[in-house]
């Protein structure tokens, strides 16, 4: 298991070069290779996934019972542990991302500054929806979307993963082709996203306007930055 995770450390590192995120004018830095670094935070990973292997493996029955059942998400909301392991297993996603992210060479940059760009991402959205829930008094629905945004973080996780997997070991398809399809399958979990955030606010009595500056906000903008980050435009 070792020697595996140092293959994928070194064949993350492997000739990486790292370009500030800027405009022109900016030079580029190469960054010195270190697989080791690479090798550690994927066993730490690891063992984050086998402490919390049984609530990963509900968290994901639950959210893809939860995606489109408002019932099923209604009970994951009111159970506690459920919530807790959803949460557990959305930070597993974060490392289970970046690996994809890098090896369907959707970024430029190596393992270790995708996991920190995922992870500075992740704080920033999870800091805003308590920001705004504090300042318009509706902790509750910010707290629904906020556990829908990681619902569809794991659907959309696990299934990047099997593809990667299928991918690297056994590749029927392309490259090209996963990324295609991995496109397209984050745009449909966007929208269904955006439907279900939309319908959580009519629920509460908001306004149209208030759900469309929540959809700029919280979820357009900071994703937009996150995806300028890795492809740095």
């Amino acid at each position: 298991m070792f020697s595996f995770l140092q293959t994928i450390g070194q064949d993350c590192w492997q000739a990486s070069e790292l370009m500030t995120v800027a405009g022109e004018g900016f030079p580029a830095a190469v960054v010195e290779s270190h697989p080791a670094l690479t090798t550690y935070a994927l066993l730490l990973c690891l063992l984050y996934f086998l402490i919390f292997v049984e609530n990963s493996f509900i968290a994901i029955l639950i959210s893809y019972r939860s995606m489109f059942n408002k019932l099923a998400l209604e009970d994951t909301l009111a159970n506690q542990n459920l919530t807790y392991a959803i949460n557990n297993t959305a930070l597993l996603c974060i490392p289970t991302l970046g690996l994809t992210l890098y090896f369907l060479n959707f970024s430029p940059l190596n393992f270790i500054f995708i996991l920190a760009a995922l992870a500075v991402y992740t704080l920033i959205h999870i800091g805003l929806f308590y920001l705004v829930g504090w300042l318009k008094y509706c902790p509750e629905m910010m707290r629904t979307l906020s556990v829908c945004d990681r619902i569809y973080l794991i659907v959309f996780t696990t299934i990047s993963l099997v593809l990667l997997l299928v991918t690297r070991f056994t590749a029927p398809m392309s490259v090209a082709t996963v990324r295609i399809v991995l496109l397209a399958l984050f745009s449909v979990v966007f929208v269904v996203l955006i439907i279900r955030s939309f319908k959580i606010f009519r629920e509460n009595n908001y306004s149209i306007l208030f759900w469309f500056l929540y959809l700029c906000t919280l979820e357009v903008l900071p994703l937009g930055l996150l995806i300028c980050v890795l492809t740095r435009i």
